[in-house]
């Protein structure tokens, strides 16, 4: 008797709910929904208002159809194996290092940090710098602004309420010009960290906007401050903005395969 209670507590509904929404994303409303998991349509309106308010699952307004929400998303991005962004990822930056000479690597949301999840290098000497698993601070690196710059308030209270070291003398750490650095990335598009983590390296990066709208990875190019920021930053922004292109629809099929 007790295990049948836990099996039909409001967790197991929720997680119910959920599954059937990840299996479908954006085909089912709300009398779908209740019909597929069995519940009146006015327990399964008052479960899906505390998916969506909790941004577990996202719709519902105005009629439009349940998919899985931009926390459930983050949580299935940062916990999922590596290996299929590996897969999908790793020509693109290989063509991108090899077409500008220098280090590039893709960087995920992990919880409300930034992390290198691929990269490729085609000098041996840059490739430190961006090791799969270093963490990249949001106060200084490119890419780690490039991601939290688009995120909601919430997650960037969390990120900016870590630890944030002074690397060099080119390092800000005082909130009011972290967030005003974060709103230049959302006016221009792109990120950069000039001598703020090394002082003989710079480092530009932009956001991967999937198809959904969220921002969950940034691709980054770094090297000698010389070669980022002298004359060739107008053709290496826009290559690697042509790589983010290339690579939002790849990620944004990647989500739905996640959450399947």
């Amino acid at each position: 008797m007790t295990d049948q209670v836990e099996a039909d507590g409001p967790l197991e509904r929720y997680l119910r709910l959920l599954e059937i929404i990840a299996a479908f994303p954006g085909q089912l409303a709300l009398a779908d929904v209740a019909a597929l998991s069995d519940l009146p349509k006015t327990t399964a309106h008052r479960l899906l208002k505390g998916l969506v308010k909790a941004e577990l699952a996202s719709g519902g307004q105005g009629g439009r159809a349940y998919t899985v929400g931009p926390r459930l998303s983050r949580i299935l991005h940062a916990t999922a194996d590596d290996g299929w962004l590996e897969a999908l990822v790793r020509p693109t930056l290989a063509a991108l290092a090899e077409d500008s000479g220098e280090a590039c690597y893709l960087t995920k949301l992990v919880g409300s940090r930034v992390l290198v999840a691929v990269s490729q290098a085609p000098e041996v000497r840059w490739r430190s710098y961006v090791q799969p698993g270093i963490e990249m601070p949001p106060h200084a690196a490119a890419t780690g602004k490039a991601i939290i710059a688009y995120q909601d308030e919430g997650l960037v209270r969390q990120a900016l309420a870590a630890e944030m070291p002074k690397l060099t003398v080119n390092t800000r750490s005082d909130e009011v010009w972290i967030r005003e650095e974060l709103a230049r990335v959302r006016e221009r598009g792109y990120a950069t960290c000039v001598g703020e983590i090394d002082e003989g390296l710079a480092a530009i990066a932009a956001p991967v906007r999937q198809n959904d709208g969220l921002v969950l990875y940034a691709v980054g190019m770094t090297g000698p401050i010389q070669r980022i920021m002298g004359d060739n930053l107008p053709q290496s922004l826009k290559t690697l903005t042509d790589a983010c292109g290339k690579l939002a629809n790849k990620l944004s099929i990647g989500t739905k395969l996640i959450a399947r």
